[in-house]
């Protein structure tokens, strides 16, 4: 009898210990996208690494990553292949495959070139038929605000835009030259200056084109309803000990984030 009580004992324990090592979280990641996702020789660093490693160690998950340009990230959760993904904007349409947690950031999304290059712009509205800028790149996948969706449907617009598949092409595209302008978050305009990026001290936010709250969009594939709240809590608990504040104080310029929870499940 109490052989069979140990051997009972010794199932569950390694039952628990199975479900506990299963509790894996895997991050879409790209090679660069500083200061939210830095790639060093001893890993992940960057304000959405460590806010997702906060978060992790608060539900008792690994957080591992996996390299994936962003409109195939979407797609890999989407069919179960990954967990998460950062910097996911809140939209009807996606809210069927994604639960968003956060928001983990407020993007401020801006048109970005060199000024001495680029004929002036006041307003956004002004590339639909008075500015001809060239070549803006865009990445593909991302959402950029209603106005910026309406102005896509203007052919003097639209012939404009180059859709890159990864978010560190773009500066390396706008170095060679080969676009003209790039529409990026004011964080990383800010990062590569302050790191002495080639030519960065040249290029300035001309025109905002977007701001939202951008959030960590998990899969509902992958991960049950019961995870999620699991998650949604762990948040919460975060923001009111105020680890998530102190986290962004470390990588903005500025901490004007207003990163009050609105979790969307």
């Amino acid at each position: 009898m109490r052989k069979r009580v140990l051997s009972a004992l010794a199932a569950m324990v390694l039952l628990c210990s199975a479900s506990i090592q299963a509790c894996v979280l895997r991050m879409a990641a790209e090679t660069d996208f500083p200061p939210h996702l830095i790639l060093r020789e001893q890993g992940w660093q960057g304000q959405s690494v460590e806010l997702l490693q906060l978060l992790a160690k608060e539900v008792g998950c690994e957080l591992v990553f996996v390299n994936s340009p962003w409109l195939r990230s979407l797609a890999q959760l989407k069919s179960g292949e990954l967990d998460l993904v950062s910097h996911l904007s809140y939209s009807d349409a996606r809210k069927a495959d994604f639960a968003f947690i956060g928001p983990h950031h407020i993007e401020s999304i801006w048109l970005i070139g060199d000024p001495s290059k680029l004929p002036k712009i006041e307003q956004l509205n002004d590339l639909s038929d008075k500015v001809d800028l060239g070549r803006i790149a865009k990445l593909n996948g991302a959402y950029y605000g209603e106005e910026f969706e309406l102005l896509e449907q203007n052919p003097f617009f639209a012939r404009q835009l180059v859709s890159i598949s990864s978010i560190q092409d773009k500066l390396a595209l706008l170095e060679a030259g080969r676009v003209n302008a790039i529409l990026e978050d004011q964080s990383v305009l800010h990062y590569w200056q302050t790191h002495q990026y080639k030519n960065a001290k040249n290029y300035q936010a001309l025109v905002l084109v977007y701001q939202s709250p951008v959030y960590f969009g998990f899969s509902k594939t992958t991960l049950s309803k019961a995870m999620l709240i699991k998650l949604q809590k762990a948040w919460q608990k975060l923001f009111e000990q105020g680890d998530i504040e102190k986290t962004v104080k470390r990588y903005q310029s500025t901490t004007t984030d207003v990163l009050t929870p609105s979790t969307k499940l």
